[in-house]
């Protein structure tokens, strides 16, 4: 029998040094694969970076909130210039029947697990939003009934209504001829706390846990 020639498909062929596979004859160039495009796609992946970076910590800053000047027992209080590391706000009113004077007494519980260093790096701002009824007075004996470093803060309406909606707080003053104060306010029942600048750097709901209210404390002082 005559041998057959080796076929031009086996491996001899492929292995031949007259191949013209481009494979090949790149890999008897310079041996490195040129990539153009390459510092730009660098330069690319580290501008996205930094901008995804930026984006991150712009989002990451409180944006709510602010500096306000109200009134406390009949003089000008300027958060600006009495504001503490941590800031805690409710918004309610004197006469409130319930949820003010539990959110403030859980508050005022709070208060008295902290020690002493950390209390002095603290307060308690209560705004009344009931301007008819609650006096600058009124508000700040209210207020430290429950705790005598709480501050009541009341004053002309617009300046309330600025001040709370800078944090996201709201109310509606409302006529209720079966009440025994013949009118209701419905406000937000939610405390803040505020950074040394007045912004929102964390909000609690319903606020009826002084546990809750001191680990919150005392992860931002």
């Amino acid at each position: 029998m005559k041998s057959q020639p080796p076929s031009s498909s086996g491996p001899s062929a492929l292995l031949s040094p007259d191949s013209k596979s481009p494979d090949l004859k790149s890999a008897k160039g310079s041996g490195v694969t040129s990539f153009p495009w390459l510092p730009l796609i660098v330069a690319l992946v580290l501008t996205g970076g930094l901008i995804g970076g930026w984006s991150y910590y712009l989002l990451k800053q409180p944006s709510a909130g602010g500096d306000f000047t109200l009134n406390h027992g009949g003089q000008n209080w300027h958060f600006g210039s009495r504001a503490k590391s941590l800031n805690l706000l409710y918004v309610g009113y004197v006469k409130c029947p319930d949820v003010c004077p539990m959110s403030l007494s859980f508050a005022s519980q709070a208060f008295q697990k902290l020690s002493v260093e950390e209390k002095s790096k603290a307060q308690l701002i209560f705004i009344s939003v009931d301007v008819d009824h609650d006096t600058a007075q009124s508000v700040a004996e209210y207020a430290q009934q429950f705790d005598p470093s709480f501050v009541g803060l009341t004053g002309a309406r617009e300046m309330i209504d600025q001040t709370i909606r800078s944090v996201g707080a709201s109310y509606v003053v409302e006529n209720a001829p079966g009440s025994y104060l013949g009118y209701s306010v419905a406000h937000t029942d939610r405390l803040f706390f505020l950074d040394s600048k007045g912004r929102v750097i964390d909000t609690i709901p319903n606020p009826r846990s002084s546990e809750l209210i001191v680990e919150k404390m005392k992860e931002h002082l």
